[in-house]
């Protein structure tokens, strides 16, 4: 019950802020119209290539409130002194993240509803149980994002330098994305290999595995995420300056 009432109080936290919303769900979704408006009739009511075509965008807006709407929030938390005021051990660290973590997993699940729901609907196109399947992995992947990335949240920086470098970190990893379509050799290749967004593409398209390169990062990433759940500092950075 604890987590569901912290939950329900950080999603509701994260509601209050409209106009991140509103970007964050329009964005991709005018982009992808943008870039498909020449082959609507073609692929008219097409499921399939419909399919194939928004895992890309998925991974980009699970991505994006993977960093924003969890490790930034995370991040904004301590610096305010909320954690070192409510938070004094590990079980409330615990709860405290994984309260985080399921607020923000809901977020992603509507942004992603809304998304594939508009371009199915702008397509004239039936979703099938390929894309329910679509939504069920997303949800998974998002899972182990999180709880991988949570160690960036443990970072001794200031809530504007963590913003910022998560800025830059999705726009590199976005157009290292789409370089990759024309362009996976040498450099591009090796980095897309730990690229979130190319992983979460790569995962939601049938056939297709992560090198063992990738799931030996991400295991590993998961257990530095775990180690800094259990030792996050709560002090804000402020306060040791």
């Amino acid at each position: 019950m604890a987590t569901l009432r912290m939950t329900i109080i950080f999603l509701m936290e994260q509601i209050r802020t409209p106009f991140s919303i509103i970007w964050t769900i329009m964005s991709p979704t005018v982009l992808f119209f943008f870039l498909h408006f020449n082959e609507i009739e073609r692929h008219f009511g097409d499921t399939l290539w419909l399919r194939h075509q928004i895992s890309w965008f998925v991974g980009y807006i699970s991505f994006s409130v993977v960093l924003f709407n969890y490790c930034l929030y995370l991040t904004g938390r301590r610096e305010s002194g909320f954690i070192a005021t409510f938070v004094h051990s590990i079980e409330g660290r615990l709860l405290f993240i994984r309260s985080q973590l399921m607020a923000s997993l809901i977020m992603s699940v509507l942004y992603v509803l809304f998304f594939i729901t508009v371009v199915f609907i702008g397509f004239q196109a039936l979703p099938d149980y390929q894309t329910v399947i679509l939504i069920l992995k997303t949800i998974c992947i998002n899972v182990m994002m999180m709880i991988s990335l949570t160690f960036m949240a443990s970072f001794r920086v200031t809530f504007q330098t963590a913003s910022t470098i998560y800025s830059v970190l999705i726009t590199v990893c976005m157009v290292l994305g789409i370089v990759s379509l024309k362009y996976n050799d040498g450099l591009v290749y090796w980095i897309n290999i730990i690229n979130p967004i190319a992983i979460y593409s790569t995962l939601l398209q049938p056939g297709l595995e992560l090198s063992y390169i990738t799931i030996f990062v991400y295991s590993l990433m998961f257990i530095i995420s775990l180690i800094s759940a259990l030792t996050f500092k709560t002090e804000p950075v402020w306060s040791s300056q």
